[in-house]
């Protein structure tokens, strides 16, 4: 899948797991439900975090992110000489490494942890749909997969279609979520 359905997937997991839950996130959370959604594939140089932060027309902008640009792209290059790519981020392992790391955030910002663990697992899920599937056992080499062997290609018309489903879904959620802020904006 691509970063665009990566972050709609993110999106739709935190309006599903909040409409589920019975409570509304903050709005800080949706974007960082979007960077969690694209952190299993830290694990490639070509991705968009695993590339690091590309370089920004503003010159002070490239300033401040450069060391964290350094970073993923030294932890992008780390993972994919020594586990590769789809292994330990795409499993079971992955979440729950990614939710020890996190759980300090827990208790003080609950909306944000449970923003960045929806947003992680929705990779996942997504990855699922894909043709090579996912490793959730890892390292144990069985491949999930939600669809037949055939699966959808990447990039294809496929993902475009499913990602403009979740894209609807999520916008009808973020509508039930807050429909006092909508009923605002209609005179």
């Amino acid at each position: 899948m691509n970063a665009t359905t990566h972050a709609v997937f993110g999106v739709a997991a935190l309006v599903g797991c909040s409409l589920l839950a019975g409570g509304e996130p903050p709005f800080y959370a949706y974007p960082a439900a979007v960077v969690a959604a694209w952190l299993p594939d830290v694990d490639n140089p070509r991705s968009t975090l695993g590339n690091g932060l590309s370089r920004r027309k503003n010159p002070l902008l490239n300033a401040a992110t450069r060391p964290l640009s350094w970073a993923l792209r030294a932890i992008s290059f780390t993972l994919a000489r020594t586990i590769g790519h789809r292994t330990l981020t795409h499993s079971l392992l992955g979440v729950a490494l990614f939710a020890v790391l996190v759980a300090p955030l827990g208790p003080l910002l609950p909306g944000l942890y449970a923003a960045l663990l929806a947003g992680y697992a929705s990779h996942l899920v997504a990855d699922a749909l894909n043709k090579p599937g996912v490793p959730l056992l890892w390292p144990l080499g069985w491949r999930f997969r939600l669809l037949p062997p055939g699966g959808m290609r990447s990039g294809g018309a496929a993902e475009f279609v499913v990602a403009l489903a979740a894209a609807v879904a999520a916008g009808y959620g973020v509508y039930a979520l807050y429909p006092a802020f909508f009923r605002s904006l209609v005179p």
